[in-house]
């Protein structure tokens, strides 16, 4: 009777402590700019947020704030406006609707929006989990080894996309799981409808949304399920998803883009192999720490013993597998091979980008994990719940001890310093471009500072962004039709001498300390 209680009143426990942990792991962080790895990213869809308070909410037409655009002349063509293709922004419009009400664009704004999102994916995971093993232990498990994922921390109040669309991936899921125990249309449409989100959200989670469509198709195809009932709902997931991925590609036609929009794959096999090797080599202790590879571990040869046990003391009983559980193994099996399909297609971008980890193959890991939990015996007394909750309590406290150590190791690669460079030295520069009296319209063209568009949101002002250093790229923009050049202090300094023919073409305007502003010279 205890045991039962405790079981029904589980999910509250569970959502506090997932609020918890998930506070525990984050809060130092929830006022960071978009700095350190992937500042590049993070900050264009920190951008994307500010665009749509800068186009009054036009939710169709999303825009960043740098004119030129990285696809497809590698920011050497001045675009006359700032719009942007981009996987449909749910999160940055409701950031900027946020920001727009309260007068606040601070990250926090936009850290703690994802960190919601987040904790509700999360939860809905645990829910996933408990609908499969029945387990509330099991499922705290599974939810605690996805929250201290090194790399899922790190976005998990972050700013990239895959957070909302797993997120919605994984309601997504729950509802299907629940779909196939009731059999409700409502239930499926609700599906439909988070995994169509999904997919809108971050492209590659439509591995996830044909392998439920085509796993539904098999299912009707072996007459456990009937298709005329599904039929709208599909039809109007399919209309919604190629309607904007046809706008989109509208967009990136008309007005460029920021966002990569086509394949990468490794130039053969000897490359591809290549690629994944440095990938393992970047990012293996990112992906998760060792304490969740020993873990991993353990619970599948804890698995394999007991079939093998169970086999041996049972060999005359049928195998009581029932077609649930058959059939998720089959769709966790599909979603795998979908994955290592795209992986094939964009294998040039995992050596460098640790977030497509969380975009492909953290999903149908975590779904394996469950299922191969779920092939260890229900725990089924209170005494032996309490024993495995303090067990797996033991482990968490060492899954976050690992995560936060990690959290502090990610904020120290020298890649993140440039990124903290411009950060530093552009704080102020929109009250310190005020007191010049330089209109919010002028047109900045910033040089050499990195990512491309954080000083612009510093700024509060739109323009061109040069961050190399190839004679051609800054030539060129230097033709394009800027008010103002802008460069930090320190690397003037560095590079004055190197670029002197650049600088003999500038009049210098002022400066803070920090950055320097120049204006063409008049011919």
């Amino acid at each position: 009777m205890k045991y039962e209680l405790l079981n029904k009143r589980a999910w509250i426990i569970a959502l506090i402590f997932i609020v918890v942990v998930g506070l525990l792991i984050q809060y130092p962080y929830m006022n960071e700019f978009p700095s350190f790895i992937h500042a590049w990213s993070q900050a264009d869809r920190y951008s994307i947020a500010i665009g749509f308070i800068n186009n009054d909410l036009d939710l169709f037409h999303p825009e960043t704030l740098i004119y030129n655009k990285q696809f497809p002349h590698w920011w050497n063509y001045a675009f006359d406006n700032t719009i942007t293709s981009v996987d449909f922004p749910i999160l940055e419009y409701i950031v900027a609707i946020i920001m727009k009400i309260t007068g606040i664009t601070s990250p926090w704004i936009f850290r703690t929006c994802t960190l919601l999102v987040a904790l509700l994916g999360m939860f809905f995971l645990y829910r996933l989990s408990f609908l499969i093993t029945k387990d509330w232990v099991k499922s705290m498990f599974v939810t605690m080894i996805a929250m201290t994922s090194p790399v899922y921390a790190y976005y998990f109040n972050g700013f990239i996309p895959g957070i909302p669309a797993l997120t919605f991936a994984i309601i997504a899921l729950y509802c299907y799981v629940k779909y196939l125990n009731n059999n409700k249309i409502k239930t499926v449409c609700f599906s439909l409808l988070f995994i169509t989100l999904s997919v809108l959200t971050r492209m590659s989670f439509a591995v996830v949304w044909v392998a439920l469509l085509g796993f539904e198709f098999l299912r009707i195809l072996r007459k456990e399920t009937t298709s005329l009932d599904k039929l709208l709902p599909v039809v109007i997931s399919i209309v919604v998803f190629m309607s904007y991925y046809l706008w989109n590609k509208h967009l990136a036609a008309e007005n460029g883009t920021l966002f990569l929009g086509e394949l990468l794959p490794a130039n053969d096999w000897a490359d591809f192999w290549d690629m994944m090797n440095a990938a393992k080599e970047n990012w293996q202790y990112h992906y998760f720490g060792k304490i969740h590879y020993r873990l991993f571990l353990i619970i599948i040869v804890s698995s394999i013993s007991y079939l093998i046990y169970k086999k041996i003391r049972f060999k005359n009983v049928e195998n009581a597998q029932d077609k649930r559980s058959l059939s998720l193994w089959i769709f966790t099996a599909i979603v795998l091979f979908g994955y290592v399909l795209f992986t094939i297609a964009m294998a040039k971008q995992f050596p460098h980008h640790d977030y497509y980890f969380i975009d492909t193959y953290f999903l149908p890991l975590l779904l394996l994990f469950i299922l191969i939990l779920n092939v260890l015996p229900k725990i089924e007394s209170y005494k032996s719940g309490v024993i495995s909750f303090i067990i797996t309590a033991i482990f968490v406290v060492m899954m976050i001890t690992n995560v936060n150590e990690m959290q502090k190791n990610r904020r120290t690669i020298d890649k993140g310093r440039d990124s903290e460079r411009t950060i530093k030295n552009y704080q102020g520069s929109e009250q310190y471009l005020d007191s010049l009296g330089i209109s919010k319209d002028a047109k900045i063209f910033s040089l050499w500072s990195y990512p491309q568009n954080t000083p612009f949101i510093l700024m509060n002002r739109k323009g061109f962004t040069e961050m190399g250093d190839r004679k051609e790229g800054v030539d060129t923009k230097m033709s394009f039709d800027f008010d103002y050049l802008i460069i930090e202090n320190e690397l003037y300094e560095k590079e004055k001498h190197t670029w002197k023919y650049l600088f003999d073409d500038l009049e210098y305007y002022s400066d803070n300390g920090r950055i320097m502003i120049f204006v063409k010279k008049i011919k």
